[in-house]
């Protein structure tokens, strides 16, 4: 028997992959999976409602870690304006490389099968979502629009304003002038 390294447990185990099947390794794997199922949830709840915001490099640059794929990935979407929140990760858990590391990683595990549909998206809802995304972005842009254009009107005002007080100042100033 050879080292195997687990990379749940994050540790080398000397007695094969027998490891697997230990106490330690399971009670370490359903938690695992339990928080990946939690972001699951998390985006699967913007599947028939998605929610689009203005882009934050702050908020809107997260990632998250697939331990399926064993690598990670962009929690949103963005085109640097706006931001499709859980899009990458829902993206993401629709390839068809995900779907096969998923598989892959259930086995080599023994993890619960009952869990694995949990982390897949399917690609009927994927394109639920991507009709869904596309209403809500032209919603969110005409809102955008109509904020612009209120924003304009406010500063038009303000220099109205600013140019009349300007004016009348120049008017006392040259009647203050002319005057004494």
């Amino acid at each position: 028997m050879g080292a195997y390294y687990c990379a749940i447990c994050r540790q080398t185990a000397f007695n094969g992959k027998g490891h697997i099947f230990g106490k330690h390794h399971q009670s370490r794997l359903r938690l695992v999976i339990m928080k990946f199922i939690e972001k699951v949830k998390e985006a699967r709840r913007t599947l028939k409602k998605p929610e689009v915001e203005k882009f934050d490099c702050t908020q809107h640059k997260k990632t998250f870690w697939c331990y399926c794929c064993g690598q990670e990935v962009e929690r949103n979407v963005s085109d640097g304006n706006m931001t499709v929140l859980h899009g990458g990760l829902l993206e993401h858990m629709a390839t068809p490389e995900h779907r096969k590391s998923t598989h892959k990683f259930w086995w080599e595990n023994k993890a619960d099968p009952k869990l694995k549909d949990k982390v897949i998206i399917t690609h009927e809802e994927t394109q639920r979502f991507k009709v869904e995304v596309a209403k809500v972005l032209e919603t969110f842009v005409e809102q955008e629009d109509e904020f612009i254009k209120q924003q304009a009107e406010l500063i038009r005002a303000q220099e109205k304003r600013r140019q009349e007080l300007l004016e009348s100042l120049v008017e006392v100033c040259f009647q203050g002038c002319n005057g004494a």
